[in-house]
């Protein structure tokens, strides 16, 4: 059995504007037109209304995109506690505008990233995170900004 990659067969735009225009159908605010939406993107699909994608966003691959999380529904099973209804939390994610999502990235209930933002690849990202921050680890943690580093790219002549 042979598998077919979409991404593969489809120059990186069109995915992009594919993948803008099925968000928006299925509810997610996607601002404009994102720079760069890789194929192998996973978005929650509890509810895209609570997604929001700002104008000229990249989010690279391998990146999760979470609106819920049903962990402690689960866990409570444990000590015999069942919730009806269950406990989910759900929350609204934001990137925003120009930010970047590196590879690997979880983006959890509840983030905001702010615009022009970088998150390095493989982050956690949790809770708002100001404007032009640089994000890195697990959990995420800021640790300059993109003035300050572009600065030194330029200091060494990059």
């Amino acid at each position: 059995m042979t598998t077919i990659r979409v991404g593969w067969l489809i120059k990186p735009g069109l995915v992009t504007r594919l993948y803008a225009w099925y968000l928006r159908s299925e509810g997610a605010c996607v601002e404009g037109t994102p720079n760069y939406l890789s194929a192998k993107i996973w978005f929650d699909g509890t509810d895209y209304s609570l997604i929001t994608l700002g104008d000229g966003c990249t989010i690279s691959s391998n990146v999760r995109v979470l609106t819920h999380d049903a962990a402690v529904n689960t866990a409570a099973k444990e000590l015999g506690i069942r919730f009806n209804p269950p406990k989910i939390r759900t929350g609204a994610v934001k990137i925003g505008r120009h930010a970047f999502v590196g590879t690997g990235s979880i983006i959890m209930p509840g983030a905001d990233i702010g615009a022009g933002s970088i998150v390095g690849a493989g982050s956690v990202v949790r809770g708002m995170i100001p404007p032009l921050s640089i994000v890195v680890g697990n959990p995420g943690k800021v640790i300059g900004s993109v003035s300050e580093y572009l600065d030194k790219l330029s200091a060494r002549g990059e």
